[in-house]
């Protein structure tokens, strides 16, 4: 399809490295090492060929502008809408649900916020895109039942973040804003009390990680993904919670090498590769928004076999999806039905998304028997 020749040849098209080298040799040199150890290990949790390519393009970004200033780069090419028309389904489903005072005050917020320099020559444009979907987005988000410490919530300057006031003194972002649904859809599934361990595969720099760890403190975070995301998490994560006990990435051959440390630690970074030595029967929720969809359908049956084989007997997993989606680079198409839901798993809903109408979110529970 043209459309997705034209994706293609922009991906490879921003893969050139740039004269400027930002990334520390140390940096370097740990990402390398990230993206050798899953080179020898579990073919199916490596990357498909999509993401090998969009990693040489985040890579690339990372040379050029570095790692503090990631929220304006290598974040916009997860799960940051950035390039968006007036009649794109999201600014339609906000629209439709905003009164119209709200809409203008987003419509008059974003022609006033100033330049969002997303190292782009359409600085004006996408600066005007991100703040319009982002100030709606909001303004849906101050209008729904949701906990008051849920909305204190402010986005870390850490990656220096294009950011919004949507009222006055509230700095937040789109990112933020998205979590924010992400967990109203999910919060019933986190622990009573909350403790217990949560699981994310491909949690991309850890906008989810941030909330979920703010709302819950007492959680054990366990971040599963492939280079250069899982140094940029386990970096960023590591300094908003400063006060953690954390486990960073190393290669192992068994679980029983770290499982002292892994049981101490509060926030566990761990390669795609390394999933399957988590022990089975330990998570209380596992959860995937927007990467299973970018994979080839064997790799989804793995991780989704993965799910259930870490979850607990009653315990839940979330996932956050395209309902249709090409995979660039493979020539495959993936849709809702391409996911094998395990039989032990009942939902609890199952329903089109919020905002993002193209997605389908669901939450399963697993049988307590």
């Amino acid at each position: 399809m043209a459309i997705d020749k034209l994706k293609e040849w922009f991906i490879r098209s921003s893969q050139k490295q740039s004269r400027e080298r930002r990334l520390a040799p140390q940096d370097a040199e740990r990402i390398s090492k990230m993206f050798a150890t899953l080179a020898a290990e579990e073919p199916l949790a490596r990357p498909s060929q999509y993401w090998q390519e969009l990693n040489k393009m985040n890579l690339a970004q990372m040379e050029e502008h570095g790692y503090e200033n990631f929220k304006r780069t290598i974040a916009l090419n997860y799960f940051t809408w950035v390039r968006i028309l007036p009649w794109d389904s999201q600014v339609r489903f906000l629209s439709k649900h905003l009164p119209a005072k709200a809409v203008f005050r987003a419509f008059r917020g974003a022609l006033a916020a100033p330049g969002q320099s997303s190292f782009s020559s359409f600085n004006f444009v996408h600066a005007f895109s991100y703040s319009l979907l982002s100030l709606l987005l909001w303004e849906y988000l101050l209008r729904l039942p949701l906990p008051q410490a849920l909305l204190a919530l402010r986005e870390p300057e850490e990656g220096n973040p294009p950011v919004i006031y949507p009222r006055p003194g509230m700095r937040v972002s789109q990112d933020l804003g998205n979590s924010l649904l992400e967990y109203d859809a999910l919060q019933v599934a986190i622990p009573a009390g909350g403790r217990g361990t949560v699981l994310e595969l491909g949690g991309g720099y850890g906008r989810n990680a941030f909330v979920i760890l703010s709302m819950h403190p007492d959680v054990r975070y366990v971040f599963v993904d492939i280079p250069p995301a899982l140094w940029i998490a386990e970096k960023y994560l590591s300094a908003v919670f400063p006060e953690k006990r954390i486990f960073r990435f190393r290669p192992f051959d068994t679980f029983e090498e770290i499982a002292g440390e892994y049981a101490e630690a509060q926030l566990v970074f761990l390669l795609s590769s390394q999933f399957a030595k988590v022990p089975a029967h330990s998570a209380d929720l596992a959860l995937n928004i927007s990467s299973l969809h970018e994979m080839r359908k064997e790799q989804i049956d793995h991780y989704l076999g993965q799910f259930d084989r870490v979850l607990k007997r009653g315990g839940h997993a979330y996932l956050k999806q395209w309902k249709t989606a090409r995979v660039l680079f493979e020539g495959i198409t993936v849709s809702e039905k391409d996911y094998h839901i395990p039989p032990a798993w009942t939902a609890v809903m199952n329903r089109t998304a919020r905002v993002q109408t193209k997605f389908f979110e669901a939450l399963y529970r697993k049988s307590s028997d």
